[in-house]
């Protein structure tokens, strides 16, 4: 009878303890299971500073629960292991950035001193949804920057209260500074009718400074291009009198005779004055009137 009693409580042991197991297998497969998918892995904003007023892009990524359970909690975003800031191996700095969470608080989660902390729950996503979240990507890059691709890695994550992370994801953040430049006068000149004009006044022979600069602005090399509507000759108009002049610009000296250039090579921003000066040729037993002539600068990145 001892034996018999023996085996009914063990074998009821063993009946309890099968049970007992069931529960936790059911917790396991009843987690949330989150997933964050970015419609493209690199962030990347085209910008042109001397077209674009700002710097900034709107970006998605489908945050996926597989799991059974609500995965609820914050997206945010920390560094892996470097400084804040994008970078270009050909420029020295960093250039400043925010990427707001737009749909879920409006919130900056950029890691500028690191991880951001962000109190509450701002997103939920139920078993089986797919739930959009919009990041607007915002640089700051500052005036002088130079041509290039500036880039950051961080990771995107789902952070719950308890500091569970539910999801990661590395994104790199791109700004593409394109390679360009602008031109123009300053000093003493005017316009008329969108043009610049300037007064030469009483034509005498010999070489004078003309008191105006041409400036260049560029993101890096650039190319200047001088041409003259006159082969360079200043010109009265409906005569055939002419006075044949030449011009510098900076230290580059153009006959004008054909369009010539000249070149700065460069792998950083430039912003450069050129001082333009002219060289009148020989005015004697010249028609007196008015001479003119249209002189069309160029410029291009290089």
């Amino acid at each position: 009878m001892v034996s018999k009693c023996s085996m009914t409580a063990l074998a009821a042991a063993a009946a309890l303890a099968s049970v007992m197991l069931a529960p936790t297998q059911a917790a396991a497969q009843a987690k949330c299971d989150l997933a964050i998918e970015p419609a493209q892995e690199q962030w990347i904003i085209r910008y042109n500073p001397f077209e674009d007023e700002i710097a900034l892009r709107q970006f998605e990524v489908r945050l996926v629960n597989r799991g059974a359970t609500p995965c609820n909690g914050n997206i945010l975003a920390t560094l892996q292991g470097e400084a804040y800031g994008l970078t270009s191996p050909n420029a020295a700095g960093r250039v400043d950035y925010e990427l707001i969470d737009d749909d879920f608080g409006r919130v900056d989660i950029a890691p500028v001193r690191g991880q951001v902390t962000r109190n509450g729950v701002s997103v939920k996503v139920d078993p089986g949804e797919h739930k959009l979240a919009r990041l607007t990507f915002i640089a700051h890059p500052g005036d002088g920057l130079s041509r290039g691709l500036y880039t950051q890695t961080l990771s995107l994550f789902v952070q719950h209260a308890n500091d569970t992370i539910h999801a990661s994801r590395p994104i790199v953040l791109g700004l593409d500074v394109a390679a360009s430049t602008v031109m123009g006068l300053k000093g003493e000149f005017s316009r008329v009718q969108g043009r610049a004009v300037i007064d030469l006044g009483e034509l005498a022979t010999g070489t004078r400074a003309l008191n105006t600069q041409l400036y260049v602005h560029s993101t890096g090399g650039y190319r200047v291009t001088v041409s003259s509507a006159n082969g360079g000759r200043l010109v009265q108009r409906g005569t055939a009198w002419d006075v044949e002049y030449s011009l510098m610009v900076g230290s580059h000296a153009f006959t004008l005779k054909a369009p010539s250039s000249f070149e700065t090579p460069s792998l950083r921003a430039r912003r450069d004055d050129y001082p333009l000066s002219i060289g009148v040729g020989d005015v004697t037993g010249k028609r007196a009137g008015d001479y003119s002539d249209t002189i069309t600068f160029t410029v291009a990145a290089i």
